[in-house]
């Protein structure tokens, strides 16, 4: 049998993977110790050497366990994050919430950027103006964004947010402590000096202060359909997984306690399954929020939701 007949057939077993050979191709690699691109340029060989390791992943993955968390990291924004069952895997879906966050907060500095120039000349035609006016942010200041990523997991929106904008200070929270040890160590690893804190709260229970942008990836499964995932071998964490009956007790809870967090101008941003799309837009506007728009993940679907408070 060569390498690859010993791929395939174990890849005929993942019913549950869109990429059944890849995933025999990462477990035969990490048994080995080799690159992906090693084993690739095995394919023809005899498999003569094939660890015991190999076959026990495969019987995980053949159970429906994730890859992610049968190698214990996930590729996520160009980075691989650690990822243990205290953790929601990263899904690529997610990076479109990052995304929305870099769009809007960047927008947000544009705004201020060109507020306070025009708070600056208006100070040279009358001096006795000053440059901070009601506690808004002066010229240094306004290219500063504080940003709150609520449930945070693996931490894997708030370091991507925090290795791209570093000058941005971001507060990570999570309910969960086991979340936030393995969110700590992805940061050690990845963004060591970056302006990253960590907060055990559960949503807005122990976070003080107000954000310039508030983002989250809350669990948003209907219960039955999260506890479906579970039984068919998913090994993420129900907490992360787990929005109540129809899925939207986290974004209902969210929206209603982040107005008195928020600056003024300031964005809220959700993740969430394209079918609560429309209800989460109608609970944005009935709270009093603006210009609520969507951002599409990579397939064309609508997995996040932001508006603006104020």
């Amino acid at each position: 049998m060569t390498y690859r007949e010993l791929l395939r057939d174990s890849a005929a077993r993942f019913a549950a993977s869109e990429t059944p050979f890849l995933d025999a191709v990462l477990f035969l690699a990490e048994s080995l110790g080799a690159t992906k691109e090693k084993v690739l340029a095995m394919l023809p060989e005899r498999a003569e050497h094939v660890p015991e390791a190999f076959f026990q992943m495969a019987e995980r993955r053949q159970r429906g366990e994730s890859v992610a968390h049968i190698l214990g990291r996930k590729e996520f924004y160009g980075r691989e994050f650690i990822v243990s069952e205290s953790v929601l895997s990263p899904r690529q879906d997610t990076e479109a919430l990052v995304e929305a966050a870099f769009e809007e907060g960047d927008m947000l500095l544009v705004r201020r950027r060109r507020d306070s120039s025009e708070l600056a000349a208006r100070a040279e035609r009358a001096p006795h103006v000053q440059l901070t006016q009601r506690g808004e942010p002066g010229l240094e200041a306004s290219e500063k964004l504080r940003v709150l990523d609520l449930c945070t997991g693996s931490g894997a929106v708030a370091i991507s947010i925090a290795a791209e904008r570093p000058g941005w200070t971001i507060t990570a929270s999570d309910i969960s402590r086991a979340a936030l040890e393995v969110a700590k160590r992805n940061a050690a690893r990845l963004v060591p000096e970056a302006q990253l804190n960590f907060l055990e709260s559960d949503l807005f229970a122990h976070i003080e202060g107000t954000f310039d942008l508030i983002c989250s990836n809350p669990p948003y499964v209907p219960r039955r359909e999260a506890a479906a995932l579970l039984e068919g071998g998913w090994a993420d964490p129900i907490l992360a997984l787990d929005g109540g009956d129809d899925g939207m007790d986290f974004i209902r809870a969210i929206v209603a306690g982040s107005a008195e967090y928020l600056s003024e101008d300031g964005v809220l941003l959700l993740e969430m399954d394209p079918s609560q799309a429309e209800p989460a837009s109608a609970l944005l506007r009935a709270r009093g929020f603006r210009d609520v728009r969507t951002w599409k993940d990579l397939a064309g679907r609508i997995r996040v939701v932001g508006a603006h408070h104020g």
